[in-house]
């Protein structure tokens, strides 16, 4: 019985470490995946930052079933805080002046937008806020 005991615990201890450093990653520079309303904090060369992806202005890119005469594009708010220090942007997932930018620098930061899934066309129309993804990359300058 004292067996048991001592191995239900150790799961049970188990489990609650392996939760508890999941919910405390931190992303690095490079490629960041945010569902929306959410955040991920992260630190790179010694700044505190934190990266959210806040909603979606618009997608208006061509159906994975269609046959359009353009591509389209996703835009999308974000946010970027480093050391406390608050930014609000819009990023599209292509770059055509001057209404679509791929990416941004801020704060010594460059921000690109690489992808926004489900494509439209590929799940149930209209795509569920809940499976919404944001694809980041985020490098030092």
């Amino acid at each position: 019985m004292k067996l048991l005991i001592s191995m239900l615990l150790f799961i049970t201890l188990t489990a609650f470490v392996n939760s508890c450093s999941k919910s405390g990653n931190k992303f690095k520079e490079g490629t960041i995946e945010l569902k929306l309303s959410d955040c991920e904090n992260g630190n790179i060369a010694g700044d505190d930052l934190k990266l959210c992806f806040d909603a979606v202005v618009s997608d208006s890119r061509c159906p994975a079933n269609a046959v359009c005469i353009w591509q389209g594009a996703a835009t999308a708010t974000f946010s970027f805080t480093k050391n406390k220090d608050t930014y609000h942007f819009n990023l599209s997932t292509i770059t055509m002046k001057p209404n679509f930018t791929k990416d941004t620098v801020i704060a010594g930061y460059k921000i690109e937008f690489i992808n926004l899934s489900p494509y439209p066309g590929t799940v149930a129309d209209p795509i569920p806020d809940s499976q919404r993804k944001a694809e980041l990359k985020i490098t030092k300058q």
